[in-house]
């Protein structure tokens, strides 16, 4: 123990914190007593068990309503991601839903200071919380990784393209041949759905169509919203031939409305969603979406997670990891398919 001291450059007695994992004890210093205990071969006596990363806890947290999380087939596909990466390094997870911002940073700052957690991976910031979460987590220096974008801080984050895949989508519509393009999104909060209608806004300005403030439609998740935000574009006599879904749960009830309305899809309108799902293939037609590939983004923050836990110094780093996205085509906006091109 004395040799994992002298090389750890602590005291005899921190190594013997960090190997009972007792005591208030950094995660800088943990990480160097650790290196030392694999350098010097040390094994600890009968009954205690070394710290190594199969010791550890990482914790899956969002600060969101569940009604939006759970079901949702984007947050379902990046806790797989996470738990199978998690169970393959033999350590353990936590899935962790706060109602506020507030009591999140809280809870956070809690379970780290007890040592019942390693780190953190963050998904579903709200634009207007990002700044407090991230601040507060890096003046504690707790290692952390977000999923999703930010321009402004020194992070490690894993991340889509949305202004890509905005722009992807829309194209597809236009060159599946639909002119008149409505977006509808539930939550202007949430920097990726800015970035999508961006994303569309550039492609359809690119081609020369009708990019009008009354072609972004805001709308609530529940079905009956959806219903009546079509509805209203039908009374108000805006054309539109097609609708791009912020996700994929919503473009089910564009479906639902156009059977209901005669609206023949994909010939009349075409329906393209965001983050696939079993269930896009298991309806007539079948609903065309952008897979976001959350199960990848999931185990790539973990693997970044685990490298700033390994490295502390790399917290004051910032480090963006951009996935692919993957266009899935399928009945709903295949147009040429259904007349027989």
């Amino acid at each position: 123990m004395k040799d994992v001291a002298k090389l750890a450059g602590v005291s005899p007695a921190t190594v013997s914190r960090v190997l009972s994992n007792k005591g208030n004890t950094s995660q800088e210093t943990r990480a160097k007593v650790q290196k030392a205990i694999r350098e010097t071969n040390y094994v600890p006596p009968a009954g205690v068990k070394p710290a190594s990363t199969n010791s550890r806890t990482i914790c899956l947290t969002i600060a969101r309503n569940s009604m939006d999380i759970f079901g949702n087939p984007f947050f379902d596909s990046v806790l797989y991601g996470l738990s199978s990466a998690v169970e393959q390094h033999n350590m353990d997870l936590q899935f962790a839903v706060y109602h506020c911002v507030e009591q999140q940073i809280q809870k956070c700052l809690r379970l780290y200071k007890q040592q019942k957690v390693d780190g953190f991976i963050l998904t579903g910031v709200l634009s207007i919380d990002k700044e407090r979460l991230l601040k507060a987590l890096h003046e504690e220096h707790i290692p952390f990784v977000l999923i999703g974008r930010t321009f402004h801080h020194e992070v490690f984050s894993v991340h889509n393209d949305n202004m890509r895949d905005g722009y992807m989508a829309a194209r597809h519509l236009i060159e599946a041949g639909y002119r008149n393009i409505v977006v509808f999104t539930q939550d202007t909060q949430l920097d990726v759905f800015g970035a999508r209608i961006s994303g569309y806004r550039q492609a359809v300005q690119q081609f020369g169509l009708d990019v009008g403030p009354n072609r972004i439609v805001q709308v609530g998740a529940e079905e009956d919203d959806i219903m009546e935000a079509l509805q209203h574009l039908l009374d108000e006599g805006i054309a539109f031939d097609s609708v791009m879904a912020t996700d994929s749960v919503m473009s089910l009830s564009v479906l639902k409305f156009c059977q209901l309305k005669g609206l023949r899809v994909p010939e009349d309108v075409g329906i393209l969603g965001f983050n696939d799902a079993p269930y896009l293939v298991k309806v007539s037609p079948t609903l065309s979406c952008v897979e976001m590939n959350g199960a990848s983004l999931g185990a790539e923050a973990f693997h970044l997670l685990n490298e700033i836990i390994d490295q502390p110094q790399a917290m004051s780093l910032k480090k963006n990891v951009t996935l692919p996205s993957e266009l899935v085509v399928r009945q709903s906006t295949d147009r040429y398919e259904f007349k027989g091109e």
